[in-house]
């Protein structure tokens, strides 16, 4: 007959198992595993039992054996473009900063790959093929966005960065990017500007497109003609062609404000800005802040009126939402992230107490 080790000896082994687990407390093994993964036929006094005999002993469960037996894998997949830009771009290192942190907190591993533009889909179609991973994380999503539909027709869980058309049927976490550029044109009517400038992201993402229809459609709404807004547009990511975009806008004398979809454009924008109009300009400035760790807006301080909206916390909320489907299989969710706007000096900011317009815009995306 075998006898058990005693149970400082097994407490002391170097790879316990959880043949081990089930010696230490005279359970089956299969006990031990259902009550390990979380099965509701094991009662909470045997699974605490179980989860700090497991944590004394340093038991660390096989990822393998347990995919096999919860048909889980505990990966998130995330599909990037093959684009050197794309991993040198401060606002996606944000986002993945949040990523990470929310995936440790979970206990998932975020699996990161890139494929060309060309071979977009079929990375999700090989990954739901080979169960890879639990559900993705999508981001920069377009209209119509070929991903989206092939996730929709599995049925696998996934979540958005962003939102489209069929954003009431899949987990989203976005910003208010329609209400927060409606605010900020309007911001600068209110306060006597009469000819706009926007330099916007890349129209072919959603994001772009929101609040360039935010910016248009308050425009109309003050009663001042379209030719009120010039438009320029960078490409993604953002930040590089700041400088080069403001001084396209003050070709235009009488631009008098200037609204960016990103701080990076912003910050070069205010050299351009010195170089064409002088250091005493009359030009307002508003942008979108995404709270870019890196970024040192000090000497910016009062020059700007910004749009303040962390992107390493929907990062977080972006593994929330979808472990929270993996795990609960229960409906997906929309989270919009909070907004907070900082004005610059001599902005009267009365204008922002004031309610979007119940039918503002026919194009405004869902929420």
């Amino acid at each position: 007959m075998r006898m058990k080790k005693p149970p400082s000896e097994r407490a002391r082994s170097a790879n316990v198992t959880i043949r081990d687990v089930a010696a230490e407390l005279d359970l089956s093994i299969t006990t031990i595993s259902r009550a390990l993964n979380g099965y509701s036929d094991v009662g909470e006094a045997t699974r605490e039992r179980v989860a700090e005999a497991a944590a004394r002993m340093g038991y660390r469960p096989n990822r393998n054996a347990q995919r096999l037996v919860t048909r889980r894998t505990r990966n998130i997949g995330w599909v990037q473009p093959d684009n050197e830009r794309k991993f040198l771009d401060p606002h996606f290192v944000e986002v993945m900063a949040g990523v990470l942190r929310g995936a440790r907190a979970g206990h998932y591993d975020i699996v990161l790959t890139s494929e060309l533009a060309e071979g977009e889909v079929a990375a999700y179609e090989r990954y739901v093929a080979e169960n890879g991973v639990d559900g993705f994380i999508l981001d920069l999503p377009r209209e119509d966005d070929p991903r989206i539909a092939f996730l929709l027709s599995t049925g696998h869980p996934f979540v958005v960065h962003g939102r489209e058309a069929r954003a009431g049927r899949y987990g989203w976490v976005d910003v208010d990017n329609y209400g927060n550029f409606y605010k900020l044109a309007r911001l600068m009517i209110a306060n006597g500007r009469r000819r706009v400038a926007f330099i916007n992201g890349d129209e072919r993402y959603t994001y772009a497109l929101h609040r360039r229809m935010g910016v248009v459609d308050a425009i109309a709404d003050a009663g001042l003609p379209p030719d009120t807004l010039r438009l320029h547009n960078g490409v993604h990511p953002m930040g590089e062609a700041g400088y080069r975009l403001t001084e396209l806008a003050l070709a235009d004398p009488d631009i008098d404000a200037i609204l960016y979809s990103s701080i990076l454009m912003a910050i070069e924008g205010q050299a351009a800005i010195r170089a064409v109009r002088g250091e005493n300009h009359a030009i307002a400035v508003g942008t979108m802040d995404d709270r870019l760790a890196y970024v040192d807006l000090t000497p910016h301080a009062g020059r700007m009126t910004r749009v303040r909206s962390s992107l390493r916390e929907a990062g977080r909320a972006l593994v929330e939402e979808l472990v929270r489907r993996c795990e609960d299989h229960i409906a997906p969710r929309g989270t919009l992230m909070a907004s907070e706007f900082v004005l610059a000096e001599g902005m009267d900011g009365a204008s922002l107490a004031l309610p979007l317009p119940v039918e503002t815009g026919a194009r405004r995306p869902p929420v």
